[in-house]
C-alpha cells in the first residue's frame, strides 16, 4: 500500500476527548508507514478532528475545512473525523469530504491500514505525543488569559500571586499528564447536551485493560488523567465503578498523582461519603466537576439529578480534606427560562470552585431544549456572559492571593 503525508488538526485542542483522538490518529498513521505534515500544500490527506460540543466549535470544524481547501495541493483528500460527524451530519454532506464518525474507524482502515487497524491503537495520550501535535497551536490561550487578567496585573509584583498562578494553570494546560482513556459515552440525557448523540451510551474499559495502558506509559513525574465523557458513570455497563478504579490504580502505582476529567455532580451527591474519603485517600491533583447551574430550578430543566448547594457542600468538605486538589468546573450562562435571581445562584456556586468556566448557552440543532420556552436573547447571554467573567476574574485573584504557596 502506498505511504501518504497526512497533517491532523482539532477544531477543539482544549478538549481532552479530543486530544486522545488525534494522538491515536497519529500513532495510527505512524504504525501504519506514513508520515505525518505540518504543511497543508504538502499533504495527500487532511484530517480534522471536529468538535459538535457547540455552534461555535461547529463552526470552527467548518472554518478548518475552508481554510484547508484553500491551501491544499489539488488532488488532496479532507477528511472530517470525530463528533460532529454524528451530531450533524447534515450541514457536511454537501461538502467535498470524506466523512468519520467516532465508531466508524474502520472506513479509515480502508485508506490506511499496513500492519495495525485503527481499533489496535491504545486510546491515551503520552506527553511526547502531545507535543508533536500541538506545534505551532496555542490551545490554551483563553484559559491562560481570560480568567486571569486581574491576576495578570499583579503577577510580575506580588510573588504569592505569580506561584500560585503557575501551580493553577499546569493542570489546566494539561501540561506533564498522560492521558488514560477509562470509556466513552454516558448515561444521561442533559437537554442542552448532544455528545451522545455522537458517543452513545456508557462504553467503560476494564479495569485490567486500563491497568495494563498505564503501565506501559507510567511516568511518575507525569499524572494520569482519566478521561471520559462521564468518569462518574465509569463501570456502570461492567459491574464496577469509578471508586474501585481508582483505589485499583492507587494499589498499582501508589506514587501516581491523578487527574479526574468530568465527573457527574450526581455521583458526588449519590455516594458523598465515599467521594470524600476518596480524596482523602488518593492524590488527586485535579477534578472537573460540571456543576453547570447553581439553581435547583434550571438543573431540573437541564434534566440533571443533583441538589446544587448538596454538591457545593460536597466540594467544600473536598477541599478541607484534600486541600492540594484544584477544583474545576463548568457552568452554562443564559439557559432558557434562567432569571436573574437563577443568575445570581449560579455566580455564588462558583466561587466554592478553584477554577469555574463559563460557557455560553448553545442552541445546538437536536438537543431537547432547543424547544424549550423562555430563550435568551444573545444580547442577554453576552452581558451576563461578561459579567460571569469579571466575578471570575475576582473569584481567582482572591483564590490566588490566599491560597498557601506551599500547596
Amino acid at each position: 500500500m502506498e505511504s501518504y503525508a497526512v497533517l491532523i488538526d482539532s477544531a477543539f485542542w482544549a478538549c481532552e476527548s479530543n486530544i486522545v483522538g488525534c494522538s491515536m490518529l497519529y500513532r495510527y498513521l505512524i504504525e501504519n508507514g506514513h508520515t505525518i505534515t505540518y504543511d497543508p500544500a504538502q499533504a495527500d490527506f487532511i484530517i480534522i478532528n471536529s468538535c459538535g460540543f457547540t455552534k461555535g466549535s461547529s463552526n470552527k470544524s467548518l472554518d478548518l475545512f475552508q481554510k484547508y481547501c484553500s491551501q491544499k495541493k489539488k488532488n488532496a483528500t479532507i477528511i472530517m473525523f470525530g463528533c460532529l460527524v454524528k451530531i450533524n451530519k447534515d450541514i457536511l454532506v454537501s461538502l467535498d469530504l470524506f466523512l468519520v464518525g467516532n465508531t466508524e474507524t474502520s472506513k479509515l482502515d480502508q485508506i490506511f491500514y499496513r500492519t495495525n487497524k485503527f481499533e489496535t491503537i491504545q486510546p491515551c495520550c503520552d506527553e511526547q505525543t502531545k507535543k508533536m501535535l500541538l506545534v505551532g497551536k496555542q490551545p490554551y490561550k483563553f484559559a491562560e488569559n481570560m480568567p486571569f487578567l486581574l491576576s495578570k496585573i499583579f503577577i510580575p509584583f506580588i510573588k504569592k500571586i505569580r506561584v500560585n498562578y503557575k501551580k493553577m494553570i499546569r493542570p489546566i494546560t494539561y501540561m506533564d499528564r498522560t492521558f488514560i482513556v477509562i470509556g466513552t459515552g454516558c448515561t444521561g440525557e442533559c437537554s442542552y447536551c448532544v455528545i451522545k448523540k455522537a458517543k452513545g451510551d456508557i462504553r467503560s474499559r476494564s479495569i485490567e485493560d486500563i491497568l495494563s495502558d498505564i503501565k506501559k506509559l507510567y511516568d511518575s513525574s507525569k499524572n494520569l488523567f482519566l478521561v471520559a465523557d462521564d468518569c462518574g458513570s465509569y463501570g456502570l455497563d461492567i459491574e464496577t465503578n469509578l471508586l474501585e478504579l481508582l483505589y485499583n490504580i492507587h494499589k498499582n502505582f501508589p506514587n501516581a498523582f491523578i487527574d479526574l476529567n468530568n465527573v457527574n455532580p450526581r455521583w458526588l451527591e449519590k455516594q458523598s461519603e465515599e467521594y470524600v474519603k476518596l480524596f482523602k485517600d488518593i492524590s488527586i491533583d485535579f477534578a472537573l466537576i460540571p456543576i453547570q447551574s447553581g439553581s435547583n430550578k434550571i438543573i431540573v430543566k437541564m434534566n440533571r439529578h443533583y441538589s446544587p448547594d448538596n454538591i457545593t457542600k460536597i466540594i467544600d468538605r473536598i477541599k478541607k480534606v484534600s486541600p492540594k486538589t484544584l477544583t474545576y468546573t463548568h457552568f452554562i450562562v443564559g439557559f432558557p427560562g434562567e432569571s436573574t435571581i437563577d443568575f445570581l445562584k449560579t455566580l455564588a456556586a462558583a466561587k466554592h470552585f478553584d477554577y469555574p468556566v463559563p460557557f455560553k448557552y448553545s442552541n445546538n440543532k437536536g438537543a431537547m431544549s432547543e424547544h424549550l420556552p423562555h430563550q435568551k436573547s444573545d444580547f442577554v447571554i453576552s452581558l451576563r456572559y461578561a459579567l460571569v467573567m469579571a466575578f471570575i476574574n475576582i473569584v481567582i485573584f482572591y483564590k490566588l492571593l490566599t491560597a498557601p504557596s506551599e500547596v
